[in-house]
């Protein structure tokens, strides 16, 4: 006998012994009366709640963010996540190359990334060239 198949039947019955508690027969009835029903939607609700109480602003802002992930490609999305998440919106000398390198696309698709970035957002990334601090 391997050493596999010696608690092989034993090991089976272990893991299949019935639980032995009762189930509640009024689990999904026996709720607070202000609490929601469990649903599919709850991301989508909790934005339209989000949106709700916004200010303008808030809602432009997420109105653009939403159209430009629309339009931009994944490999444009990555770099723009790489450009602040390494360098907060600067772009040093250098930097093109580096986030080309992290995200795995070319130089011209930073380029084109950067450019319609800025086209929702005007002054999120830095038009001034200029070393970390």
């Amino acid at each position: 006998m391997g050493g596999g198949e010696t608690f092989g039947g034993l090991q089976a019955m272990a893991e299949n012994v019935p639980d032995g508690r009762p189930v509640f027969p009024m689990v999904a009835a026996d709720r607070f009366f202000d609490e929601p029903e469990p649903r599919e939607d709850g991301a989508l609700t909790a934005l339209i709640g989000w949106g709700s109480r916004a200010n303008k602003a808030q809602r432009g802002g997420m109105l653009r963010l939403v159209q430009w992930m629309h339009e931009a490609p994944d490999a444009e999305r990555r770099v723009i996540l790489i450009l602040f998440d390494s360098f907060q919106g600067r772009l040093p000398c250098g930097a093109v190359n580096s986030i080309a390198g992290s995200a795995g696309c070319s130089v011209e698709t930073v380029r084109v990334a950067m450019k319609r970035f800025s086209k929702y957002f005007p002054d999120a990334i830095s038009k001034q060239r200029h070393a970390l601090q």
